[in-house]
């Protein structure tokens, strides 16, 4: 059993390893995996605010800061204070219909009085509040599920690099066959977050039933 919790490790090894190399691509498309659920869940009049806030480009400054972190980072705030600073009364009756938990007309209003310079009334300030706390929560889910797909985009590239290592190694070892190389490939990432705690479990099971 000790050779098992070798073996074990050995696996996990070659799952990390496989997660450092997808990571690595991070420069390249594999970076920007999920990053369309963003669009897709905010919708055209979030994307709207944020060319009106950033300029023509924003969408360069979005991917770069979802290569360094999707629910972390700046990026949450990128797009927070984005659509804020893009509330005008162009883009406020397509975001007030987009959250939907205020009337467009009253939105347009306090976007009117806000880029005016005008003090807002309590009324006008409770009805930004709930818009913002609205936005702020599809912000949240639409960065959730984007960074649910990323990981679940690369655990399945992992395990590809995972297996295509497995399988070039195997075909070196004379006594390795495809069909192990293959099970030790796609077993590789699921045990690799878990690698260590397995092995060590398998360990002291055979210390206890040596009496060692």
């Amino acid at each position: 059993m000790d050779n098992l919790g070798t073996i074990v490790l050995a696996v996990g090894a070659l799952g990390t390893a496989s997660f450092g190399i997808v990571e690595a691509l991070k420069w390249t498309f594999v970076g920007l995996l999920g990053f369309g659920q963003i669009k897709k869940l905010l919708g055209k009049p979030v994307m709207d605010a944020l060319r009106k806030a950033y300029g023509a480009q924003y969408e360069v400054f979005l991917k770069a800061q979802y290569r360094q972190g999707r629910k972390t980072g700046e990026l949450p705030k990128t797009i927070r204070q984005g659509v804020r600073v893009g509330l005008t009364p162009d883009t406020a009756p397509a975001l007030a219909t987009q959250v939907g938990v205020i009337d467009a007309s009253d939105l347009t209003d306090v976007a009117s009085a806000v880029q005016q310079g005008n003090t807002l009334t309590e009324a006008q300030r409770n009805l930004l509040g709930r818009f913002e706390l609205a936005l702020d929560a599809r912000i949240d889910a639409a960065l959730a599920l984007a960074n649910s797909k990323y990981i679940g985009y690369v655990r399945l590239l992992a395990s590809a690099v995972a297996i295509a290592i497995a399988l070039l190694v195997g075909q070196q070892i004379p006594d390795v066959d495809f069909l192990t190389s293959l099970i030790i490939g796609v077993a590789a990432v699921p045990v690799a977050p878990v690698a260590k705690d397995l092995a060590s479990a398998i360990q002291a099971a055979a210390k206890a039933m040596t009496g060692g």
